[in-house]
């Protein structure tokens, strides 16, 4: 109720200075108050200059390609879905919530550049007037969220890490007393899904308040923590289910048993050691002093890595082509028919292709928006007919506007109904005429209505025809890649550890939920962690090969990397289990580090004991 009571506010306060100042079509403002508004006022304010940057780029790009390419229709249509197109496949690559510029960047194109073909000497007044428009819907929202009764990102960034940190220590306690059934591989993959999550919180910190930027550099802090809370957990269940089944004690040779109680013991403090700096770090969260780094221990103080996301440029290219494919189909079709109209469908077709294009599978938002879209129709023709004829001050008319925008308001805080609430407060001041006069003109407005459904519709074959990624396929892709990327990583070829680690991670959070309903899920997931610290621990053996003084011991430690990293080259293409030299190579190397008196030979067993627990875990379930 807030949240919608703020949004009709701003829409009010846009309403009137665009109207005040004599612009011409203000429902573009009330539009992009709505759009921009979001329940938490830092977000509002992130996204709102998100889309002024976007608006301004593909405003700039829309004067630069209408008047060149004007008098040749085709290469014009070409010229505009490329640029769209360029645009999606930026944003998709980018996950987080400054894709939403290059979003803006491409759409505005659409809404500006095709209905401005039959007028391309007007092109630029049609930008600017625009910009103004978006500009002042924006600084509307902005001011409204952000002054009156603001909620803030900060408290649901704290919300969220006490949440994370509560159900990570309730792991390990379960853990700890025996209970290791209920530590399940889904339930950290979600952790992965949740760190990603507030990585795009923390984009909108610093716009939330002046502890911003300290905010942003604890959350880094505290997400890189967090990947060792991972994988400390996940190799502490693994190493308790090695040490309790009576198979692997009968098959493990003499010192293994020991060796992985002593790594046990080890991994235990290091675990309880990371735990109590994510409540170190999560305590500097609240404060978000400047200095925070002279209040933690030097191990936190570096700066963090944070998140680094998996970008699929393949599936990127491949939607931003179905774009590029579906507009410029539709720009011919318009041109071969001549349609009077057709401006107004295809800048709708180009904006879906865009807005949608970065979703799985776009069309039930499409069908969500198409809906909205017919009610603010039907709702667009009632105000234009009956009600706006009878008002006559700004007063009567918000008076009137309130009780749709109040619903489609409180629609738009609830996640299953926002397409088809922007599909409403969208459409209905648009049919309804509203403007300085408020009149509505009724052919103008059904052909507006026919286009809209046509565009709509044909927006929907466009993106089930061209954009529409198979979800089976989009899963063994992700697989795909994570076997490949462990591969590299175990030959030494992938890039620092900690932001490979947090790649990898992402990569579970994405997976996890396409696995949903897999009676191997689990196991699957629970492999992939297991083949993550094994390649982790192939990088950090190879990393100690320049401390190896016995010439014994170096030898056997090439062959044991060449050969891990055969392993993993061959895991690429199917599943395989531990071939015997490799299990036969652990063994000598475990022997030859402990017979050796290096200083690493501690470091070096641990690793080696790691490994050999890691490798003999089930492989990932191969799904063609």
């Amino acid at each position: 109720m807030l949240f919608s009571l703020k949004c009709l506010l701003a829409a009010s306060l846009g309403l009137y200075v665009s109207l005040r100042i004599g612009l011409n079509r203000p429902f573009w403002v009330i539009g992009t108050v709505y759009l921009v508004s979001q329940p938490l006022s830092g977000a509002t304010l992130s996204r709102g200059l998100f889309r002024l940057l976007g608006t301004v780029g593909g405003a700039i790009a829309t004067v630069a390609l209408v008047p060149r390419f004007a008098n040749a229709p085709l290469v014009l249509s070409a010229a505009l879905a490329t640029w769209m197109a360029l645009c999606l496949y930026l944003a998709m690559l980018d996950r987080t919530p400054r894709a939403y510029a290059f979003l803006l960047a491409g759409y505005t194109t659409s809404l500006i550049g095709f209905p401005a073909v039959m007028v391309p000497e007007d092109v630029f007044t049609i930008a600017i007037t625009r910009v103004q428009e978006i500009s002042i819907g924006i600084l509307a929202a902005t001011l409204v969220h952000g002054l009156v009764l603001p909620r803030r990102v900060s408290m649901r960034v704290h919300a969220r890490v006490a949440a994370i940190l509560d159900d990570a220590e309730r792991w390990t306690r379960d853990m700890r007393a025996g209970a290791s059934d209920t530590v399940l591989a889904s339930d950290r993959s979600k952790v992965a899904a949740d760190l990603l999550e507030l990585h795009v919180l923390s984009i909108h910190l610093p716009f939330d308040s002046a502890h911003g930027v300290a905010q942003v550099q604890i959350m880094r802090a505290l997400h890189d923590r967090m990947l060792d809370v991972l994988m400390l957990s996940s190799a502490v269940e693994d190493s308790i289910a090695r040490l309790h089944s009576p198979q692997a004690r009968a098959t493990d040779a003499t010192g293994w048993h020991e060796l992985m109680q002593a790594s046990l013991a080890a991994q235990w403090a290091e675990l309880n050691l990371a735990h109590a700096d994510c409540r170190v770090l999560q305590e500097q969260l609240h404060t978000a002093r400047p200095d925070w780094r002279l209040q933690v221990p030097d191990r936190l103080a570096r700066n963090g890595q944070g998140a680094v996301i998996h970008r699929d440029h393949r599936i990127a290219a491949r939607s931003a082509l179905g774009a590029f494919v579906g507009i410029l189909l539709s720009c011919v079709l318009w041109i071969i028919t001549g349609w009077s109209e057709g401006a107004t469908a295809v800048s709708i077709i180009g904006t879906a292709c865009v807005l949608f294009g970065t979703l799985e599978a776009p069309a039930p938002h499409v069908m969500r928006y198409l809906l909205g879209s017919c009610i603010g129709v039907a709702v667009g023709l009632l105000y234009g007919l009956l009600i706006f004829p009878a008002l006559s001050d700004f007063v009567g008319l918000i008076a009137a506007l309130a009780p749709v925008l109040l619903l489609c308001g409180s629609f738009l805080a609830r996640p299953p109904f926002i397409m088809a609430a922007l599909g409403v407060v969208l459409t209905f001041p648009l049919i309804a005429g509203l403007g300085a006069t408020s009149t509505v003109n009724i052919v103008g407005a059904l052909n507006n209505s026919v286009a809209l459904f046509v565009g709509t519709a044909m927006a929907l074959c466009s993106m089930q025809l061209f954009q529409t990624a198979d979800a089976g396929r989009n899963r063994a892709r992700l697989e795909r890649s994570i076997r490949r990327d462990i591969a590299r990583h175990a030959a030494g070829q992938s890039d620092v550890t900690r932001a490979w680690l947090s790649r990898m991670l992402d990569r579970i959070g994405l997976l996890a939920p396409r696995l949903q309903g897999r009676s191997s899920a689990a196991h699957d997931l629970r492999a992939l962690f297991a083949d993550v610290r094994a390649a982790r621990a192939s990088s950090q053996l190879r990393a100690l090969d320049t401390r190896l003084d016995n010439p014994h011991v170096r030898a056997l430690h090439a062959a044991l990397i060449e050969r891990v990293a055969a392993h993993f080259r061959a895991r690429t293409h199917s599943p395989r289990s531990v071939d015997a030299h490799l299990l036969e190579l652990l063994d000598r190397m475990r022997e030859a580090a402990a017979a050796s008196s290096g200083a690493d030979r501690e470091h070096l067993s641990h690793l080696l004991c790691g490994l050999r627990r890691d490798l003999l875990a089930s492989p990932l379930t191969h799904r063609h």
